[in-house]
């Protein structure tokens, strides 16, 4: 016999089918959520010019990382106190993934050069990746009558006071390998700081100023045209793009190393997957032989480090500085 006034589900019944949905689309929305992700462009935060190393190195990642992700990556300029304008930008940005910062050397000479910056390393931005490394070379103008390191130097002492020496400003690369050098040396120069790569080549080239402790790819093809001399680059190796030109090691200052180096960093608090997603982009980018070609031909140094290696390496660097960090406060 047909029922013909079938039973309705209980109250019970419901309410189970209802946790039941309810359940499901907990445990699916995270994942459908990340499955998009990223579902508009990233920009990349730099605090320096456009021209220099950190941008170069920043636009290669960026159309690298553009292809991986499907989505634009752009470069963002803001360059000014040290790099610190564009940290505080990453820093303030929503927590959601789509602002990173490309962080350089300055960053971990910042760390005691401004102890009260509110932005600190660890804490509120933490390293995803590693991305390269550069040398910097000293050059001096043609005019300069020195043909090696050890002439530059009697030169130096001869003159004190008169020669004068590119920077990008304190705590730069530049201005950290000019003060190695005249530490090591027992020499002194006069610093001439620069905001604009653009700026720094044409005086130099220009001969208003004397000397500068150049990145490599700011410079490497105006040594080989003869419009600067090279002297001695910073690193502990010779750099396929200067292959004659010795390192200061290899002149007697043993252990001098001061390389620009590169990273990519975002703010603690983006969802880990999201990050994740971010440093295997970054590494796949690295890899690419487009990437590597690009670097090769800048004399750029590509660092293959993820998260966990990259953040000792911070922290090492952090240490290092430490003592010029606090110098450099003071000069404030």
């Amino acid at each position: 016999m047909f029922n013909l006034f079938p039973m309705r589900p209980s109250v019970g019944s419901r309410l189970s089918r209802a946790l039941i949905s309810v359940v499901m689309l907990l445990g699916w929305a995270p994942s459908a959520q990340a499955d998009t992700y990223p579902d508009k462009s990233i920009q990349l935060v730099i605090g320096f010019g456009q021209g220099g190393p950190t941008d170069v190195v920043a636009r290669f990642m960026a159309e690298e990382m553009s292809g991986i992700l499907k989505q634009k990556v752009y470069v963002e300029n803001r360059p000014g106190a040290s790099g610190n304008i564009a940290t505080q930008t990453v820093a303030n940005a929503p927590a959601d993934g789509y602002s990173y910062l490309i962080g350089a050397l300055p960053l971990a000479v910042n760390h005691s050069r401004f102890p009260d910056f509110p932005v600190q390393f660890g804490r509120d931005i933490k390293a995803i990746a590693a991305i390269g490394a550069t040398n910097n070379v000293l050059v001096v103008h043609p005019d300069v009558k020195a043909k090696s390191v050890e002439e530059f130097a009697v030169l130096t002492k001869s003159e004190p006071g008169t020669i004068s020496c590119g920077t990008f400003g304190k705590g730069s690369s530049s201005h950290l390998a000019a003060a190695e050098f005249q530490s090591r040396a027992n020499v002194e120069l006069v610093e001439v700081p620069y905001k604009r790569n653009s700026d720094t080549v044409n005086d130099i080239i220009g001969g208003h100023i004397s000397c500068w402790f150049a990145p490599v790819p700011s410079v490497a093809a105006l040594t080989e045209a003869g419009k600067l001399r090279a002297l001695a680059v910073t690193g502990p190796d010779r750099v396929a793009a200067l292959p004659d030109v010795p390192t200061f090691a290899e002149l007697g200052y043993e252990g001098f190393d001061v390389r620009l180096w590169v990273g990519l960093f975002g703010r603690s608090d983006v969802p880990q997957d999201r990050l994740t997603l971010i440093e295997s982009a970054a590494r796949e980018a690295l890899s690419s032989s487009a990437m590597q070609n690009a670097f090769e031909k800048q004399g750029i140094e590509a660092l293959d480090m993820g998260s966990v290696e990259f953040t000792t390496f911070v922290n090492d660097e952090i240490s290092r500085w430490q003592a010029i960090g606090s110098q450099l406060q003071t000069s404030n």
